[in-house]
Parts: structure tokens; C-alpha cells; sequence
């Protein structure tokens, strides 16, 4: 159970598939006080998503809600979807905080399609959502969430691992290329690493834990130790040794800085792109 006070007691999740239920699983599991509603419409499986003992409660309409009313409103279908999923719930979320998770749409859009209130966030967690150990980062346009609401939405996605604010909603997109985007940067590191060790004569299965056990053990150590990646690389290197001579090769001239670089702007790049393609789409009436 989270230490994170969070005053909100009920919470609606608009849309339940792997990121909906992620958060959902995670709150519930942490904050035990707050009772979660999800719709989705394919509920068979948005409860299969969650844990077996889950105490989330799944429904497949908005109708099945009644008149019933939530402190919180997290948005979690896709993001051509936002717009008709708020507009849907409205009579549910009169005056409630309102998180959005969709990619690419912009507060100015769902503020324009919400009626009923005016405190919207934007969240960006990533996939490690669902193994609790999240990087999402968050931003509200300023004076229009309270310092309460800030509370809020910190302790919830603290229940899911760890949670920044950024200054402006652009860097929700240049976040998007480091964490968002992040995650498949270092499985395909672990699948060339892997690929690397067959090459050299390992048996796939073998091949395939050492990969994999090396990248969860680093990042393992990275989370415990209070030296930054610079200085557990220095660590694990030694004058003329093994690793050094590793990474003479990694850290070439237009090696893995420059590969880096390249990556974090093409993926950050992107999500401006798609963010302005948001943009430019016609609100639905």
C-alpha cells in the first residue's frame, strides 16, 4: 500500500484495456479506500486484464452508471475516442478532475468537448505501467487545477511507479520520445544483446537469459543505488579490461550517444506530428 495521500474516493476509468487496467490494478492495489468504476464495452476482457481478485468494478455501458458521480475521471480509450467517451460521461463527471492519457490530443481539444468542467490534465505514463514501475510525466495549463488536484493525480500515478510534471504540454511529446517511447529502445537493445550471444555459439535459451537477466539486473541496480548511470558504468569498467574494451566499441564516434540522439528526436518528432494530426481533425458534434 502507497504512503501517497490522495483525497479522492471514487474514480471512473473511461476505457479498460492494458493501460486502463494497469493504472486501475495498481490504484486498487495501493490506495485500497478508492473505489474504482471502469466502462469499457468489451468488459469480458477489461476484466481479464485485471487480477483475478481485483475489486475494480468493470461495467460495459456508461448507461450502467446511473446518476452515479466520480471524483475522478481518467480517460483511457484511444485517443479518436476521447471526445465522445467525455461527452458520453458527462452527467458522471459534472465538476470532476479529468486525467487524460490519450496520445496526441491536446487539453485545448478536450476542454472544448467537456461541459461540465474545467480541471483537465494530461498524462503520459509508459508500459512498465503494468508492472507497477511507470515513468508518467503530467501537465495542466496554469491556474486551472488546485494544488489538491496536483495531490491527486500524483498519488495515483504513483501507485504505478514514478511521476513527474513538466512545465509545458510540449514536452509531453519530447517526454514521449525518452519514456514513452523508451521501453522499446531497451528491448531491442536486449534482443540484438541476445542475438549477439547466439551468434557467439549459445543456445537460444541460454543466450536468452543471460540477455535478459543482464538488462533486469542493471536496471535493477540503477533503482537501488544511489550512483547515477555514469558512475555504475565507471563501476563495472576497468582500466583495460573487458567492459572498456566493449564499450571503446559502443561509444565510438557515431556510436551509441549519436544512435541515441537520433532515436529520442525521430520518436519525439512523431508525437508532434500526430499531435498536430489531432489537431487538425474535426471535433465530432
Amino acid at each position: 500500500m502507497t504512503d501517497a495521500f490522495c483525497p479522492a474516493h471514487s474514480v471512473l476509468m473511461m476505457g479498460c484495456g492494458n493501460m486502463g487496467a494497469a493504472i486501475a490494478a495498481g490504484v486498487s492495489a495501493r490506495m485500497p479506500l478508492i473505489e474504482i468504476t471502469a466502462v469499457d464495452h468489451d468488459a469480458a476482457r477489461a476484466r481479464k486484464l485485471l487480477p483475478p481478485d481485483s475489486p475494480v468494478r468493470v461495467l460495459p455501458s456508461v448507461e450502467s452508471l446511473g446518476a452515479r458521480a466520480f471524483d475522478v475521471c481518467i480517460l483511457a480509450v484511444k485517443p479518436q475516442q476521447v471526445e465522445a467517451a467525455l461527452q458520453t460521461a458527462q452527467n458522471n463527471v459534472a465538476g470532476a478532475l479529468v486525467i487524460s492519457i490519450a496520445a496526441g490530443i491536446p487539453l485545448a481539444r478536450i476542454r472544448a468537448r467537456s461541459d461540465q468542467t474545467s480541471r483537465i490534465v494530461r498524462v503520459m505514463p509508459n508500459l512498465p505501467a503494468t508492472a507497477a514501475s511507470a515513468m508518467s510525466v503530467g501537465h495542466a495549463a496554469p491556474d486551472t487545477i488546485s494544488d489538491l488536484d496536483r495531490k491527486v493525480v500524483e498519488a495515483l500515478f504513483q501507485a504505478i511507479g514514478r511521476f513527474c510534471w513538466v512545465e509545458q504540454e510540449s514536452d509531453i511529446d519530447l517526454a514521449t520520445g525518452i519514456s514513452g517511447s523508451g521501453p522499446g529502445y531497451v528491448f531491442a537493445f536486449t534482443e540484438h544483446l541476445q542475438r549477439a550471444a547466439e551468434r557467439m555459439g549459445f543456445a537460444t535459451p541460454v543466450a536468452e537469459l543471460l540477455a535478459r537477466q543482464t538488462v533486469v539486473g542493471a536496471a535493477r541496480l540503477l533503482e537501488l543505488d544511489s550512483r547515477g548511470a555514469r558512475e555504475l558504468k565507471d563501476a563495472v569498467t576497468s582500466p583495460g579490461g573487458t567492459t572498456q574494451a566493449g564499450l571503446s566499441v559502443l561509444e565510438a564516434e557515431n556510436g551509441l550517444a549519436e544512435l541515441l540522439m537520433k532515436t529520442t528526436a525521430m520518436a519525439a518528432s512523431r508525437a508532434t506530428e500526430l499531435a498536430k494530426l489531432h489537431e487538425q481533425e474535426p471535433q465530432r458534434p
